[in-house]
């Protein structure tokens, strides 16, 4: 739409592909087989409110990878159950979240450090990828509980200078993203 709209540019594209192993290096179908079990089992923890027993950085970025797939997959149930969790563990920044036992505690202890990778994987809610066209109500309706609960954080919140900063790349990216031409199928341009 605007292309160089900004001194980010180049940064923000880098963000904006995903690089997760499993939607790189393993075919679709397996990738989901992969993420939808764990992402079930994560967000029963939530609901149960019990602990996520992920305790190292390794494990942690390994979640982070099933997220950062889930986020650009087009299959509904797992973008749902990632957006469901997410906006359970933005709760990290809320004082009210201290008795959540769902958040996991290596989360708690790198906050900033975690969500300045996190963030980004919100952008792909606002994609619709080629391969596969999802219930887009679906994904919409999604898409606003997140940003809703990202509002209630942002206002709530004393962010870090670097936090703002990935935010504003974050938005920047969506709306170039969501105002950008629509995407032409094949069919139009025969």
């Amino acid at each position: 739409m605007y292309n160089g709209y900004s001194s980010y540019d180049s940064e923000i594209q880098r963000h904006t592909i995903c690089n997760s192993p499993l939607s790189s290096c393993i075919p679709t179908g397996v990738a989901e087989k992969i993420a939808m079990p764990y992402l079930t089992h994560i967000y029963e923890l939530i609901i149960s409110n019990r602990s996520f027993s992920v305790t190292t950085d390794k494990d942690f970025k390994w979640t982070l990878e099933i997220f950062s797939f889930g986020f650009t997959c087009e299959e509904s149930s797992i973008y749902q159950l990632c957006a469901n969790v997410y906006v359970e563990w933005l709760k990290v920044f809320e004082n009210t979240s201290t008795n959540s036992n769902s958040i996991p505690p290596i989360l708690r202890e790198k906050t900033e450090f975690y969500w300045s990778q996190m963030f980004w994987h919100l952008y792909h809610l606002f994609v619709v990828h080629d391969e596969k066209i999802a219930d887009l109500l679906t994904k919409r309706m999604y898409t606003h509980k997140v940003l809703r609960q990202l509002q209630i954080m942002i206002s709530q919140t004393e962010l870090n200078f670097d936090l703002w900063h990935i935010i504003l790349q974050v938005f920047l990216a969506i709306g170039d993203t969501v105002l950008s031409p629509p995407y032409l199928s094949r069919f139009y341009l025969d």
